[in-house]
């Protein structure tokens, strides 16, 4: 089992716990390799996707640097996909519906074993001639049964789920600053390194997790607001 997902949060939650101090260097590709037996090249797939989330920064010749402590507050709500759906501007096309085997990531996220069946789907929302959110989603196909025989184009996929019979009971969610890669750019016709929002969402039956899901969302065009009590 590929081990850079480990590395990865690992090195996530030092960041996050202030154990490297900002303005001075990670330990290098070489050393991480050596404090976690494996080769540099999966070292460096876990620094790439520290500096993808912006975490981290490279310096050429001088190293990989903390970004600075990123801070957790609030709470924000997303509107329900049947909402969205409900606009007759917006469309949502379905990129990539199929079973696939668990990741070594994937399978960490949705405590599932390597190799088990999984269910991707690939959306991208549109309004008018833009697109806007990218949707990438990882589901335990052990629990949904048919669920890549319904309309997955106009039809909330947590509403299919729960008249399955997998109640959903939970949610965890997170809502991140990045800058777009070649793929979510190319699909939301921005250019490359362009700000945008991505929001990682864990949705739980139980005690299990039933659905691991990423949003792209362009940052010039939402913003994201709620109300509380004080």
């Amino acid at each position: 089992m590929a081990k850079y997902p480990l590395i990865k949060s690992t090195l996530k939650d030092r960041l996050l716990g202030g154990h490297y101090q900002e303005g001075l260097p990670l330990p290098s590709e070489p050393q991480l390799a050596r404090e976690f037996e494996v080769s540099r090249m999966t070292a460096r797939r876990a620094i790439d996707e520290l500096e993808r989330e912006g975490y981290v920064y490279r310096v050429q010749g001088a190293g990989t640097f903390p970004t600075g402590k990123r801070f957790r507050q609030g709470m924000f709500r997303v509107r329900p996909f049947k909402e969205w759906a409900r606009h007759p501007d917006h469309r949502t096309g379905v990129l990539h519906a199929m079973q696939i085997q668990a990741t070594p990531e994937i399978a960490i996220v949705l405590q599932v074993q390597l190799g088990d069946p999984v269910i991707f789907i690939h959306r991208l929302r549109t309004a008018g001639d833009e697109a806007l959110v990218i949707e990438k989603r990882y589901i335990n196909a052990a629990l949904v049964g048919d669920l890549l025989s319904q309309n997955l184009g106009v039809e909330s996929i947590h509403e299919v789920m729960v008249a399955m019979g997998v109640p959903l009971t939970r949610v965890e969610q997170a809502l991140e600053a990045v800058n777009l890669r070649q793929e979510e750019s190319d699909l939301l016709r921005v250019p490359v390194g362009s700000a945008a929002f991505l929001l990682r969402r864990t949705t739980y039956s139980g005690t299990k997790r039933v659905s691991y899901v990423n949003y792209w969302v362009r940052g010039d065009r939402y913003a994201f607001q709620d109300s509380f009590e004080p």
